[in-house]
């Protein structure tokens, strides 16, 4: 349609590459060399999932590792921990709840490594997330009115990310830039003669047609382009695949609706012969285009951007409508404008993310219950507690699993001091044996050894730990002598084998090698474990053989006991919390806090932080909550604890 707002919009494009020309890139090029050893995620919605697309192109081309484009619905519906991840954000304005949806997900997924594009530096989606947790890079425009498909500030996302792009490859002082070619591409489209050859091909398209796109992967950002803009426009129903998938069935519409179908081909060099074989087949009389790119680099992708623009332009100019102005309906406001999303988004804590993993993971979801519900239920009964006595696992609780054979850290004792000293009661629940006791009496002041229990090889034997259990060992079970026999057979398969007898437990480590997973399926139907004779218990790099009767929730029961104490007032803490986990008893517990996996129960087994922290940083910070409410008698301090509240 010449003369309307959307050809004025395509003919200044070639100027807001100018713009992105004399920018500042200096912050997104380092950003894209510092994500490039990481999995990337880039958001977008409507428009800016092309910018996402061509972004996933452009870091294919840079860098190994993959990059997931999604919509801002599937990136906050996503629970997968982004703590090793880069996010990018991409929103023309930035000011959508969709766009804060998103930033709010990142944060609570984890991520420290968000990158926010846009063309408003003053944009709400800023406000959603800390100052120093996000980066954000303002990419001017020549049109700062950007209409309805926002084509300014999605060329200039191309052109920031070609020249980006260029500078980590080429660095800042390399004479060439692309965004000359560019520019210039987009001026030559934009001659009478091109514009008029774009009217002839794409001015058969009638508001009745189908249109299915076909397009080379390389090319999807510019197929999303064309969808995308094709749906928003309202003007004619379209179709989107590739030319394998087209053939899995698709070209089934076209035997039906050949007279109201326009095929458009969009092909790279290694694509076009999958497109030859798909035309030579096709209807005699079938409309059809073909629009070849070479080797799809990201300069020619760009371009297929620009010409996916021309091409709406062509067929708003034939069925009378201009795609910068299509008109919208009296509901279209309300609907663009909703917040259901970011409320979720906002629901979505990160113990409540935690506790719907592992619900989907193993399978026993109730289609009624309220994870949001259920977790205020649980901080609730932590709030209400009153706790006099704590039990806590000690590999990857009390010391990281990575350093297991090293000391606790100094403040995370001196808070186990500070507590006891207040008149808590204190035991431990370890799938170890004697070094454990060996390593607290090194650090634990000698005062408090007497009235600490300590319960070896996962609840199966209890004793103070003023008790070496290396001098008073536990007598030896039948059961384990055979099962050690068993191993001894197996020892090929370990990593590290089993030489010492024990006897009421076997510790085995295991990695996710061949050999480890072959051995643990060997030990599943072992006879002594179908008879149940024996146990199995998984931390997160060993398996434990024990005895039936060895729980870590002994240590509750002879704490509880021995003090007078109702159980149902003792924290516990472990960090295996999942469904074969050694913690999976102790944290079933009524007041069982996980400090990583947690598992499916409903009621029993949540993490409690937002932040990102785990281990015997989030045990510490547990240890700093519990507050003294009278002589022996503690509370979890909310405001330190970071639970979630309304």
């Amino acid at each position: 349609m010449q003369g309307s707002i959307f050809s004025s919009k395509l003919d200044a494009l070639a100027d807001t590459v100018d713009v992105i020309s004399k920018a500042d890139l200096s912050g997104l090029t380092r950003a894209l060399r510092l994500g490039g050893k990481k999995v990337a995620y880039a958001i977008g919605s409507g428009g800016s999932m092309i910018s996402a697309q061509f972004f996933a192109s452009c870091r294919s081309d840079l860098f190994d590792k993959p990059t997931i484009a999604q919509t801002p619905m599937e990136f906050a519906m996503d629970d997968r921990d982004l703590a090793d991840c880069q996010v990018w954000l991409f929103s023309g304005r930035g000011e959508n709840a969709d766009a804060h949806a998103s930033a709010i997900a990142a944060l609570t997924r984890g991520c420290v490594d968000i990158q926010i594009v846009t063309s408003n530096g003053d944009a709400s989606v800023f406000t959603q997330l800390p100052v120093r947790s996000y980066r954000k890079h303002v990419l001017g425009t020549f049109d700062e009115k950007d209409g309805f498909l926002s084509t300014h500030s999605l060329i200039a996302v191309m052109a920031a990310l070609l020249q980006s792009a260029h500078h980590l490859l080429h660095g800042m002082q390399d004479g060439y830039s692309p965004l000359a070619d560019f520019a210039n591409e987009l001026r030559l489209r934009r001659v009478p003669s091109r514009v008029q050859e774009y009217t002839e091909a794409f001015g058969r398209i009638a508001a009745s047609d189908t249109v299915i796109i076909l397009a080379d992967p390389r090319l999807k950002a510019a197929a999303i382009a064309l969808e995308t803009s094709l749906w928003e426009t309202g003007m004619c129903p379209v179709q989107l695949t590739d030319f394998r998938n087209f053939a899995h069935g698709r070209h089934v519409w076209i035997h039906k609706r050949a007279n109201e179908t326009f095929v458009l081909s969009l092909t790279g060099r290694q694509s076009s012969s999958s497109w030859s074989e798909i035309e030579d087949n096709l209807p005699e009389g079938l409309r059809r285009h073909q629009v070849d790119y070479g080797n799809t680099g990201r300069l020619q992708q760009a371009i297929a951007i620009m010409d996916a623009l021309m091409i709406i332009e062509a067929i708003g100019a034939a069925t009378d409508v201009d795609p910068a102005k299509p008109g919208v309906g009296p509901f279209a406001r309300s609907i663009y404008d909703g917040s259901a999303l970011k409320t979720t988004a906002a629901q979505l804590s990160r113990p409540v993310r935690s506790k719907l993993r592992a619900l989907r993971k193993f399978g026993t979801s109730d289609l009624e219950w309220d994870p949001v519900a259920g977790f205020q239920t649980f901080s609730d009964r932590l709030r209400s507690a009153r706790f006099h006595g704590l039990v806590l696992d000690y590999d990857g609780t009390v010391v990281p699993t990575v350093a297991r054979l090293g000391d606790p850290a100094k403040e995370l004792v001196a808070e186990l001091e500070r507590l006891m000293d207040r008149g808590l009661r204190l035991g431990f629940a370890t799938g170890r044996g004697g070094s454990v006791g060996e390593k607290l009496r090194e650090v634990i002041d000698r005062r408090f050894h007497s009235s600490i229990l300590v319960g070896y090889y996962n609840g199966g034997y209890l004793r103070p730990l003023s008790d070496d259990i290396e001098l008073n060992p536990p007598p030896e079970a039948a059961s384990i002598r055979q099962m050690t026999t068993w191993v001894h057979d197996r020892n090929h398969l370990l990593i590290k084998p089993v030489k010492r007898d024990n006897k009421v437990q076997i510790s085995i480590s295991i990695d996710d090698s061949e050999n480890s997973q072959q051995f643990v399926d060997e030990l599943k139907n072992a006879p002594l474990v179908v008879s149940k004779e024996v146990g199995i218990v998984f931390s997160e790099h060993s398996v434990d053989i024990g005895l039936p009767g060895n729980s870590k929730l002994n240590v509750v029961s002879s704490l509880g006991s021995s003090t007078s104490i109702d159980p149902s007032h003792i924290l516990c803490v472990g960090d295996s919390g999942g469904p074969h986990g050694n913690d999976f008893d102790l944290l079933g517990h009524a007041h069982g806090v996980s400090v990583r996996d947690v598992c499916h129960r409903q009621d029993v087994c949540w993490s409690v932080f937002d932040a990102v922290i785990d281990g015997p940083d989030a045990l510490h910070g547990i240890l700093r909550a519990l507050t003294l409410v009278s002589d022996g008698i503690f509370q979890l301090d909310v405001q330190k604890l970071n639970l979630t509240e309304n």
